[in-house]
C-alpha cells in the first residue's frame, strides 16, 4: 500500500500561464520576474519572445505602437490570472495596463493563433462542387422512390385492420333511429 507522501508526490500538478508585457521593460525586469515568480514555486519558464512594434497590439487595445514580450510559465502553486497580473505589476515596476496573463487554450488565445494560410477558393468555382449529386432525391425521382417505399411498407405491415372482420347483421339498429329532433320533441 502506498504511503500518503507517495500519493502526494504522484498527484503533483502544474499550472500553465502566458505572461504578456507591452512596451519596453525596465532594467533587470526579466530577473525580477523570475525571482518574484519563485513565490509560486516556478516549475519552468521559457525564454522571452518579442513581437515587432505593432500599431495596436492584440491584447492591449488601449496601447499604441508597442512591442509585446511573452513568457510561457508553469508553476506548482495554484493561482489565478488576476493574482499573477497584480503581483507582477507590483514587483517588477510595470504598469498594470501593460500586463496581461492568459491561460493556454483560452478562447482569446485560440483566436489569436495563426490561421491556415491557403488561399480561399469558392466551391461554386469548382467543377465538382465538393459533393454528391442531389438530383436523385428531388422532383419526380423522389416521388417515385417515395411511392416505392410506401408500397414496401404496406406489404410489410403485420396487422391488417380489416382482416377477420365479417359483415354482420344489425338487428338492434332500425331505420327509425335518429328520426326525431332532440330539440322540441
Amino acid at each position: 500500500m502506498k504511503s500518503f507522501s507517495d500519493i502526494l508526490i504522484e498527484s503533483k500538478k502544474t499550472y500553465s500561464f502566458l505572461i504578456k508585457v507591452a512596451g519596453e521593460l525596465p532594467e533587470n525586469c526579466e530577473a525580477q520576474l523570475k525571482t518574484s515568480l519563485e513565490r509560486f514555486s516556478i516549475e519552468s519558464i521559457s525564454s522571452m519572445k518579442k513581437t515587432p512594434i505593432q500599431e495596436s497590439p492584440l491584447d492591449f487595445p488601449t496601447l499604441k505602437n508597442m512591442e509585446v514580450q511573452t513568457w510561457e510559465i508553469a508553476v506548482n502553486y495554484p493561482t489565478t490570472k488576476q493574482v499573477l497580473e497584480n503581483y507582477i505589476a507590483a514587483n517588477c515596476n510595470i504598469p498594470a495596463a501593460h500586463i496581461v496573463v492568459r491561460v493556454p487554450g483560452e478562447v482569446l488565445e485560440l483566436q489569436q493563433e495563426p490561421k491556415n494560410e491557403e488561399p480561399y477558393e469558392s466551391v461554386l468555382n469548382t467543377e465538382d462542387m465538393g459533393g454528391e449529386s442531389g438530383q436523385d432525391s428531388v422532383g419526380e425521382n423522389r416521388v417515385m422512390d417515395l411511392l416505392k417505399e410506401l408500397e414496401v411498407a404496406r406489404k410489410e405491415r403485420e396487422v391488417d385492420p380489416v382482416a377477420g372482420v365479417t359483415a354482420g347483421e344489425s338487428k338492434d339498429i332500425t331505420s327509425e333511429t335518429n328520426s326525431k329532433s332532440p330539440i322540441g320533441s
